[in-house]
């Protein structure tokens, strides 16, 4: 893609279907050569045309928020996500696009506020949806009933008070100091960009970590925003003080869940 910056919007197979007219396919390629050039209220204009008979199409939806984004409006490709976001096929992808917004949003990965480049902050790299997923409208049309029970027994499948756990045993970890602990609370492979390597993360927290006489790291204010089967959007409050340092930030946190356990893949300040 030619642009500068990242939020990944999803590419979803495509199969035939009958319901969604070749005309609406071609105002959807259309809309995406505007998009390329720039011509996004044109491009919204005919992507909300589409929306009119397939309000739950993840691909327009998706594009508009895309739109909404590239013309500045964060808060508004915020709230259109969010609106998509069900605990189907395509939640996982959604979910990557919502916290790829909250992390513009804040500007800053938690602990690298020092580290990111005013041009930096100033971007978003964006890729389009480049084709419809009529599966998708196929679902909108004949399946409703089919998704909704679905969604019910994919919310049942994640029990939020694991998960409040989960952080709450994360903190003790950093409170005694325990760094392996801590470390291994995080997806493997993680690690902030502004390092090179876990390696390297893993050091200058330890280092961090250790130096502390004592530390303390209440969570309050948790409550669990998203989730799907395989990944889940945390919001809390996080109280640290320390021997030399002390703030309380708002957060948002993004897991992963991995044989039945649930990994770290990021930490976001929330402004």
């Amino acid at each position: 893609m030619r642009k500068k910056t990242v939020i990944f919007f999803f590419l979803i197979a495509s199969n035939i279907c009958p319901a969604f007219s070749v005309d609406n396919f071609e105002k959807f390629n259309a809309a995406n050569e505007l998009i390329l050039i720039e011509n996004f209220s044109a491009a919204k204009n005919i992507l909300k045309n589409i929306l009119k008979n397939h309000p739950k199409n993840d691909q327009v939806i998706n594009n508009i928020a895309y739109i909404e984004a590239k013309q500045g409006n964060i808060d508004t490709a915020v709230k259109i996500l969010r609106q998509s976001i069900s605990n189907n096929k395509n939640i996982e992808i959604i979910y990557k696009n919502l916290t790829s917004l909250y992390a513009y949003q804040a500007n800053i990965l938690y602990e690298e506020a020092l580290s990111i480049k005013d041009s930096e902050k100033n971007s978003i790299k964006l890729i389009l949806a480049k084709a419809l997923d009529t599966m998708t409208i196929k679902n909108e049309i004949t399946n409703n009933t089919v998704t909704k029970k679905t969604n019910i027994e994919n919310i049942q499948s994640i029990d939020s008070g694991r998960a409040q756990e989960f952080i709450n045993n994360w903190a003790r970890s950093w409170e005694n100091k325990n760094y392996q602990e801590y470390f291994n609370y995080y997806k493997k492979g993680y690690f902030p960009k502004k390092y090179k390597s876990r390696i390297l993360w893993e050091t200058d927290r330890k280092n961090k970590i250790l130096s502390k006489k004592n530390i303390k790291v209440k969570i309050l204010n948790f409550k669990v925003i998203n989730f799907g089967n395989k990944n889940v959007l945390l919001q809390f409050t996080q109280n640290y003080n320390s021997d030399s340092f002390s703030d309380v930030v708002n957060k948002h946190a993004t897991l992963v869940i991995i044989n039945n356990s649930f990994k770290i893949t990021g930490e976001y300040i929330l402004k």
